[in-house]
């Protein structure tokens, strides 16, 4: 009796298509080109280019259109990760830090091309994240909350039953940036990314992961 409870309650799930994914993203910190020292000709420049961390969505079907389109929402959690260095005058170099975690909603569009398992993706997911930079003995941290559009590619491995595995790769960036403001010292830099705390500390960055649907 419990075994065929079990099976009517599983019946709604079964009927779904969900979409588990567990992706790697590479991203960048915010870039400073061309970002003058206040009363001088002197420029800071510098990468947070060392980005790593994890990125795990969970995504149901809402539409189907035949067997090319479909439309997707999804949610996640993530925490990414980056470092590297900075200089400024004097050519003084500051380690630098740069840590954001938290989780997202997103709408997403697949584009199938037929009898080859390739998808083309588009979409949008709306973040919010706690943030964390610091650059030697500054620091700065709060939560923010941005929209990124992603742009991807998905492909479904042939021959599997029930589940079907495939691996996926995307470019992902906010939908607006800015650039910074001219500065004068560390503690400068770093109100400058508090200020953009709305959403420009991670500016651009390829994932790339692998998933199942059921």
């Amino acid at each position: 009796m419990r075994r065929i409870l079990l099976f009517i309650l599983a019946l709604p799930l079964a009927a779904q298509a969900w979409d588990l994914r567990l992706e790697v993203p590479f991203p960048k910190g915010q870039n400073l080109p061309k970002t003058l020292i206040a009363g001088t000709d002197q420029l800071i420049s510098g990468d947070l280019d060392t980005g790593q961390g994890g990125i795990f969505s969970v995504n149901h079907r809402l539409l189907r259109f035949g067997p090319i389109l479909r439309i997707e929402w999804g949610a996640e959690i993530s925490r990414w990760s980056a470092d590297g260095n900075i200089f400024i005058a004097n050519s003084n170099r500051a380690n630098s830090s740069l840590v954001q975690s938290g989780v997202g909603l997103g709408l997403n569009a697949q584009f199938w091309i037929p009898f080859t398992g390739i998808s083309v993706e588009m979409g949008v997911i709306q973040r919010i994240q706690r943030y964390e930079f610091s650059s030697d003995s500054a620091e700065s941290n709060g939560t923010i909350g941005r929209t990124w559009l992603r742009a991807g590619m998905r492909y479904r491995l042939p021959f599997v039953p029930i589940i079907h595995p495939y691996i996926a790769a995307s470019y992902q960036q906010p939908i607006n940036n800015s650039q910074p403001v001219n500065v004068d010292s560390v503690q400068d830099i770093v109100d400058c990314f508090k200020i953009q705390g709305k959403g420009q500390e991670f500016h651009r960055m390829w994932t790339f992961g692998a998933g199942i649907t059921f």
